[in-house]
């Protein structure tokens, strides 16, 4: 008989956490799962410091617990993607997303043998890191923005290295994949399998391999997108007229053929502008930016099952000095402008955000090595949040419901 089944769990009267905890695990097929996963939750909202299974053991007053929450992370065996999926649609209920988010989380680890890590380059902060590397969605609203979708790097030697993936429990069909597609395939997971309602994908997208393949993955798929690359990400003129602040027809490109850097080719046309020219947008406090925009094409990949031309708009943000400061690049061609740049800024408050989740909530501080107990943290630190933004409305939706 399994440690979960021999302890009985003693938890407090019924309140909200208990309400929220009721709807969000009701996937779990074990009454045992169901109560330890409370227990868990509990301890992720009331431990302080390091939310490591320990401390959180310590956090519940239950006889045994630090034993059995190990064996509930790290060996029990459910499914956290329905788990996910009911954090996420009580996320959309209460709170309406106007854009998913995706997030790109370094892990520092100490060691070797947990799960995914290895020694990366981190572009973030400039040099090499020994680290976990997660990637995330998060659905963002104007007051919040909750990550429910997780997935972990498996990339160079953790892709086929049977002894690490053996020892870290990694099942035979997960492959270690580019990070375009784990991120591709977890907008497509929310959309199909959850059934969310679809609304544009941001994000800041700088750093990860291969952005055009995910973006024209997406825009393959009808994924509306409005994400910050590099200024080399590649772009092709168009046969449209090119659309900047107050111009109704500024010059082409010589060669709509050619594919240049976006960065070229929105310096050339920044160039021909007078600068009482450029739109200024108010952003957080008194900042304001100068922006430029054009549309163009994402250049078609070799054996695209859909070669259409991808029309997009790419937009720039002048700096103070000569120059951009930042790219972005959306395919919402019939949006205004300003709709645009508050996604984008939808963006960057969810990535504040992440700082909230790793400093209160416990987002790096697994301690296992397994590849389904990094899940189960991480789906129980989402399921944490969730329920720190929403989890007052869960409780009244399932009071009135009973």
């Amino acid at each position: 008989m399994s440690v979960e089944s021999d302890v009985v769990v003693s938890l407090p009267a019924y309140d909200n956490v208990s309400a929220f905890a009721a709807e969000v695990f009701r996937s779990m097929s074990r009454a045992d799962q169901r109560r330890w996963a409370e227990v868990y939750l509990r301890g992720l909202l009331l431990a302080d410091g390091k939310k490591s299974v320990r401390r959180i053991a310590e956090s519940v007053p239950i006889f045994h617990a630090n034993q059995s929450l190990q064996q509930f992370i790290n060996q029990s065996p459910w499914d956290w993607e329905p788990v996910r999926a009911l954090i996420a649609q009580r996320i959309e209920h209460a709170k309406h997303p106007r854009a998913w988010v995706i997030e790109r989380v370094v892990i520092p680890k100490r060691g070797e043998r947990s799960v995914g890590v290895q020694r990366r380059f981190v572009p973030e902060v400039g040099r090499t890191v020994n680290s976990q590397l997660a990637l995330g969605i998060a659905l963002a609203s104007e007051s919040a923005s909750v990550p429910v979708n997780w997935r972990i790097s498996l990339s160079g030697r953790w892709g086929k290295d049977p002894e690490l993936r053996g020892a870290t429990y990694i099942p035979e069909p997960v492959a270690g994949k580019p990070e375009w597609v784990e991120v591709a395939e977890m907008v497509e997971e929310m959309a199909l399998r959850w059934k969310l309602s679809p609304v544009p994908v941001v994000g800041d997208v700088r750093h990860f391999s291969d952005v055009t393949r995910l973006l024209t993955r997406m825009a393959n798929r009808g994924v509306g997108f409005s994400v910050q690359v590099d200024g080399s990400f590649p772009v092709m003129g168009t046969d449209y007229l090119t659309s900047l602040p107050n111009h109704d027809a500024a010059p082409q490109l010589s060669d709509p053929q050619a594919v240049v850097t976006i960065q070229r080719h929105l310096g050339g046309l920044g160039k021909q502008l007078p600068k009482d020219s450029m739109r200024t947008l108010t952003g957080t406090g008194s900042r304001r930016a100068g922006l430029v925009s054009s549309l163009a094409r994402i250049p078609p990949l070799r054996g695209d099952g859909n070669p259409s031309p991808k029309v997009v708009r790419i937009i720039g943000e002048l700096s103070q000095k000569e120059g951009f400061a930042r790219y972005w690049i959306t395919n919402l061609t019939h949006h205004r402008l300003d709709e645009v740049m508050s996604l984008t800024r939808l963006a960057q408050r969810s990535r504040a955000e992440m700082q909230t989740l790793a400093s209160e909530f416990g987002l790096r501080d697994f301690e296992g090595r397994s590849y389904p107990g990094w899940h189960h943290h991480m789906t129980m630190v989402s399921a944490a949040f969730a329920y720190s933004v929403v989890g007052w409305e869960g409780a009244v939706d399932a009071a009135m419901s009973s």
